[in-house]
């Protein structure tokens, strides 16, 4: 039997719409993908006909039995996974690797310079228990949809009157703090995500905020987009000020919190030119604020007196 018809008879396709972008995961069909992937559940669609395929994601039990090259390492830094963590460029691909609880089987992704299409090599004994795939599943996506003027960025989100406001931060500001006192103040207020909102800007330049399937340590994996009303940066202060950010003062606040690999030209430039536009047509705030409803309220307040 010819390869691709086994693959076929052994493998089950799903879809995600998430900001608008279709994401395809091809994966073993003795995996019961919902189970794994939960917070993707919502995200999940049928209607794909005529839309375009943004980042296509295939899952082997396996590796094959050549061993690819590595290449060089370019980073073995990672916040989440600490010193499991390995990422690779060769010629063709960037490659991802997460060392395994067991030591014996290490997660593996390798991927096209520019993630539209990337090939996970999963680890069967911790499929269930570990969230290493949905992670990779993010960085790929993350990296791809820059060239669609779509960036995910580290924040905690608020919609309010169909408005979307975004809190960035270093980890440990108080982003989800914030969050949570506009929730507490303005009655109508919701999360629509706590860590890793997606902000797209459209083919008409209207620019909205979505929720996906990354949230952080709070489970809020909303499939909804709204209008941006204003990114805001938080720093910890002993007093509530608000100020305005302009030009390159604004392109700084931003900057930090996109998800964008530095190594690849494409990608980080479409980073920055989609970061370009947004300072252009977007509030961009300043707040220093102690962990209190005044802050909340300030900062509301200066978004929708700006003039």
């Amino acid at each position: 039997m010819p390869d691709n018809i086994q693959k076929l008879l052994n493998t089950k396709i799903c879809y995600y719409n998430i900001a608008g972008l279709i994401l395809e995961l091809e994966y073993p069909k003795d995996i019961k993908i919902d189970t794994i992937l939960p917070n993707f559940k919502d995200f999940s669609t049928l209607n794909v006909e005529n839309k375009k395929t943004t980042c296509s994601i295939c899952l082997y039990d396996k590796e094959p039995a050549t061993v690819q090259d590595l290449g060089k390492i370019l980073s073995n830094v990672s916040i989440v996974w600490g010193d499991q963590f390995r990422f690779y460029e060769n010629d063709l691909h960037y490659i991802t690797t997460i060392d395994s609880g067991d030591n014996l089987i290490p997660w593996k992704m390798v991927s096209k310079k520019d993630f539209s299409e990337s090939k996970v090599y999963i680890n069967t004994k911790e499929l269930y228990t570990s969230s290493v795939l949905s992670w990779l599943i993010m960085v790929a996506f993350a990296q791809t949809s820059l060239l669609h003027k779509t960036i995910l960025i580290h924040a905690s989100t608020v919609e309010y009157n169909k408005e979307g406001y975004a809190f960035l931060g270093k980890s440990g500001t108080g982003k989800s703090t914030h969050s949570r006192l506009w929730l507490e103040t303005f009655v109508g207020s919701r999360l629509l995500n706590d860590d890793n909102p997606a902000v797209r800007i459209h083919a008409d330049n209207s620019i909205y905020i979505y929720g996906t399937p990354w949230s952080g340590k709070t489970p809020c994996y909303i499939n909804r987009g709204v209008p941006l009303r204003a990114l805001v940066r938080l720093q910890q202060a002993p007093e509530n000020k608000f100020h305005w950010k302009t030009g390159m003062e604004a392109f700084i606040q931003i900057l930090p919190s996109c998800s964008s690999i530095r190594w690849n030209k494409k990608l980080f430039n479409s980073m920055s030119n989609t970061t370009e536009e947004l300072v252009k047509n977007l509030k961009i705030g300043y707040l220093q604020c102690l962990p209190n409803q005044d802050a909340a309220i300030l900062c509301y307040n200066q978004i929708n007196n700006y003039k």
